[in-house]
């Protein structure tokens, strides 16, 4: 069983360094084959911009008074208000430092 198991690393190591053996061509000799690549333009994907209709200034104004102005985009919530949480304590300088 020990055998089979060493034969099998043996076996995968070899075969690992087999495939990593290939040559490659030296980047400084300006004769080496490389493959082609192909012209790809970077504004394939380009969308011209165009401008958001934009609706009518008094239907805005009519609507910001019925929300009830730039603050009241979000209506408050009626019924119970909540109290705020008690301030801790005061702490002089950087937290419980002294």
């Amino acid at each position: 069983m020990l055998k089979t198991i060493c034969f099998m690393l043996l076996a995968s190591v070899a075969g690992s360094t087999a495939a990593q053996a290939t040559v490659r061509p030296d980047p400084a000799d300006p004769k080496a084959a490389v493959p082609a690549r192909p012209y790809e333009s970077v504004l394939k994907d380009y969308r011209p911009y165009i401008d958001p209709d934009v609706a009518h200034w008094r239907q805005s104004n009519e609507e910001m008074g019925r929300l009830g102005g730039h603050v009241g985009h979000v209506p408050k919530a009626q019924g119970p208000t909540v109290q705020p949480a008690a301030k801790p304590p005061a702490q002089g300088g950087h937290g419980s430092h002294k």
